[in-house]
């Protein structure tokens, strides 16, 4: 090979080799799932697709300077989801790695239309923090390089802070999508309140892993300016707006059920239900608070601005 020349899987852009296999992955899954009738993981790992074309659109080119292990972690986190249930069966038979009457739960023999999900309950729960992980990673990444390009000096701490409870909030989000289609629409069999609950532990723990590997690991902690002495940008306290409450729910619920037993909401369903329910409103009313405070203002500032010009 000619020297200056480089070949098409040869790149100085790390992004791009864990975003190619994401999409590669999800796209073989889905027609694979396709193949055994198991519509319903085709149907995520499209959904899978669609996130991985999305992330490709946005770092592709490298602007952004991610480095390749946190979405190598980002990736492995996916797969054990989509690779997990993939392992089922349309007709909740034995899977497709049943070999000479291997019984669910050896190896990769799973039954079921979920697969590993139905075979093995400590699944769930490492999908939830593996990916609780990647999730905060990639908000400890993101919010530092918005920091660095748009000169915001975030302070380490606020950075942690703030992806570590917007990574909470995602996890107790979608445990209210749960309930919902559970408690109003009978769609999602969760499991019940133990199910919710541990899942809310393992997102709490592996925001805090995810977020400690990122301030360790991501370069740009040690070169840009990270004074903090700038006031807080408006996305970010929306951010936090947003997230706290969402945060501090699954903080109290999760320590409930490891210390209490449940004993705060019962070990109820329908109450740590309602709970989460109660404090995704009260974020959505906090942000739009936020969102009025900063039109008020910016109404304020245009017109003593104009009284000024005249």
């Amino acid at each position: 090979m000619e020297e200056g020349k480089t070949r098409i899987w040869q790149t100085q852009i790390p992004e791009r080799a864990p975003l190619m296999a994401w999409l590669i992955s999800c796209v073989l899954l889905t027609f694979w799932n396709l193949s055994r009738g198991l519509d319903l993981w085709a149907g995520y790992n499209f959904g899978g697709a669609i996130m991985a074309l999305l992330a490709i659109f946005i770092l592709w080119s490298g602007r952004a300077h991610i480095p390749a292990l946190p979405l190598w972690i980002g990736y492995s986190a996916t797969m054990l989801h989509f690779v997990g249930g993939s392992l089922g069966a349309a007709d909740s038979g034995p899977g497709p790695f049943c070999f000479d009457g291997m019984q669910p739960g050896e190896w990769l023999c799973a039954d079921g239309v979920n697969g590993m999900y139905h075979v093995h309950p400590w699944w769930d729960k490492l999908v939830h923090g593996m990916n609780s992980t990647a999730i905060a990673i990639a908000w400890s990444l993101g919010w530092r390089r918005m920091s660095e390009h748009n000169g915001w000096q975030l302070s380490p701490r606020v950075v942690a802070f703030t992806a570590f409870s917007l990574s909470v909030a995602i996890g107790v989000a979608y445990e209210v999508y749960e309930f919902f289609g559970k408690t109003f629409f009978q769609t999602i069999d969760q499991g019940g309140y133990v199910n919710t609950a541990s899942d809310l532990v393992s997102d709490m723990l592996g925001a805090g892993l995810g977020v400690l590997f990122a301030h360790f690991y991501d370069p740009l902690n040690k070169t840009s300016n990270q004074s903090g002495q700038l006031p807080l940008p408006t996305q970010l306290r929306l951010t936090n707006n947003g997230s706290i409450p969402l945060m501090v729910a699954g903080a109290v619920l999760s320590l409930d059920f490891l210390l209490l037993e449940g004993g705060v909401v019962n070990a109820d369903y329908d109450l740590i239900g309602q709970v989460m329910l109660v404090s995704l409103i009260v974020s959505g009313l906090m942000v739009a608070r936020g969102l009025f405070q900063n039109n008020r203002l910016a109404k304020i500032e245009a017109l003593e601005a104009t009284e000024m010009s005249s």
